[in-house]
């Protein structure tokens, strides 16, 4: 007597229904995987944006806009150490470089550089994250200049205190040193302006107090000479 095993389909009806069931629940599952992802990327999107956008309108926008500020006042200063060294008084001259003040900043892209080793950055509005990859731009120049400033300053600040009338081959090293930070704050001075011209156009706006932090220090050292900064919206892309 043959005895047959119990049959997996009654006929090609209940099949198709079986078959039809598991396609829908796979599809089902598929769709509610990707809908899960695309609520995390939306996410970490919006988390990256934000992070940029403080980045932008709390660190490297205020230091541009001191930036700007102390632009003239510094120009005067140098001015003023080369007027010293042209006469070859050592005092004065001294008295000038150690009284000099410059913001030692740093202007950083660490949110940008997240979103991009990250792959957030592909997720994004192309639109925007063009904005943000223009305005960052100068961000890198600008610590580049930063760090330059550093080394004129030091090489400025070698200038000795002792001694009699100033030598030339001292005055010589002053006074490139002068030149050599006159081309930083002129360079800094238009690499700010382009990125507060970009955060404008960009509608991002800088966050008052964070202002007011980065400009509490150039008051304190250059006063009445300040200026206000206007800046224009850069031209759209």
């Amino acid at each position: 007597m043959r005895v047959h095993g119990p049959k997996l389909f009654g006929d090609w009806r209940d099949f198709g229904r079986e078959y039809a069931i598991i396609v829908l629940g796979v599809l089902t599952a598929l769709f509610a995987q990707q809908a899960v992802q695309s609520i995390e990327w939306h996410e970490k999107v919006d988390a990256a944006i934000a992070d940029m956008d403080n980045e932008l309108a709390r660190g490297n926008g205020p230091q541009a806009y001191a930036r700007l500020a102390i632009h003239d006042c510094v120009a005067a200063r140098l001015d003023e150490m080369r007027a010293a060294l042209d006469h070859g008084d050592r005092a004065q001259s001294r008295k000038l470089i150690e009284s000099f003040w410059l913001p030692m900043r740093t202007w950083d892209s660490l949110a940008r550089e997240s979103a991009t080793a990250s792959d957030i950055a592909s997720h994004m509005p192309h639109d925007r994250m063009f904005q943000y990859r223009i305005a960052y731009e100068m961000i890198p120049d600008l610590q580049r200049l930063a760090d330059k400033e550093v080394a004129d300053l030091g090489n400025l600040r070698a200038l000795p205190a002792a001694g009699g009338k100033i030598e030339t081959a001292e005055r010589m090293a002053a006074l490139h040193a002068i030149e050599s930070l006159k081309l930083d704050n002129d360079v800094t001075a238009r690499e700010s302006t382009f990125l507060l011209s970009r955060l404008k156009l960009m509608r991002l706006a800088l966050k008052p107090n964070f202002v007011a932090r980065n400009m509490a220090d150039p008051r304190t050292h250059f006063g009445g000479c300040l200026t206000v900064p206007v800046v224009k919206s850069a031209t759209p892309d």
